[in-house]
């Protein structure tokens, strides 16, 4: 009985190294049949992969570049010719500078042209194409509410409680800005 169990055991040990071994000649076959198509593989594969990674420190290179420049016109409270070199690495960086500049010294016609001309830019933020308009005083698409909470604020301000009133009754009262829209419908021009 021992002697038939070693022989089951031997069988079965030899039928596992067979199929190891017939999985061995079949990889080694698919591997023979398609090598060039998994070398060309690896190769792409090993491409992408150096061309993203340069890529991605390439631009991070830019960010702090461009966040340095930006510090360093800040703190040396830097005039526009300076500017442009951020203007080169950042343009959203470049905008938010002139838009301090310009709270700083609205009266600067060449930091309002400068603005203008970055507003029209493609390269910007979207969003800060619509701040920079707002702030030039064009129209802003994102930032209507915002706008018609401006003009009614100028409106009241002259007196004009009914125009105002109609602006601010565009603007929904579940948007972001309702509140202070309702809180402004209130207002009856009473000073004391």
């Amino acid at each position: 009985m021992a002697l038939k169990d070693n022989l089951k055991a031997i069988k079965a040990q030899l039928s596992t190294e067979e199929r190891f071994i017939e999985n061995f000649i079949k990889s080694e076959r698919f591997i023979k049949k398609y090598k060039f198509y998994l070398i060309g593989l690896a190769i792409v594969l090993t491409l992408w992969f150096a061309v993203s990674f340069i890529m991605q420190t390439l631009k991070q290179k830019g960010i702090e570049e461009g966040n340095a420049l930006y510090t360093q016109l800040i703190l040396e409270d830097g005039d526009l010719a300076r500017a442009q070199g951020l203007k080169e690495k950042n343009p959203n960086l470049y905008a938010i500078f002139l838009m301090q500049k310009f709270n700083s010294d609205p009266q600067n016609s060449q930091i309002l042209n400068a603005m203008n001309a970055l507003g029209e830019s493609s390269e910007l933020n979207p969003l800060l194409q619509n701040i920079l308009a707002l702030s030039t005083g064009g129209k802003s698409v994102f930032l209507r509410d915002y706008d018609k909470i401006l003009q009614a604020y100028g409106l009241l301000k002259e007196g004009k409680i009914e125009e105002a009133n109609v602006l601010l009754s565009q603007i929904k009262p579940d948007s972001s800005l309702g509140q202070i829209a309702k809180n402004f419908q209130h207002y009856k021009g009473i000073t004391e």
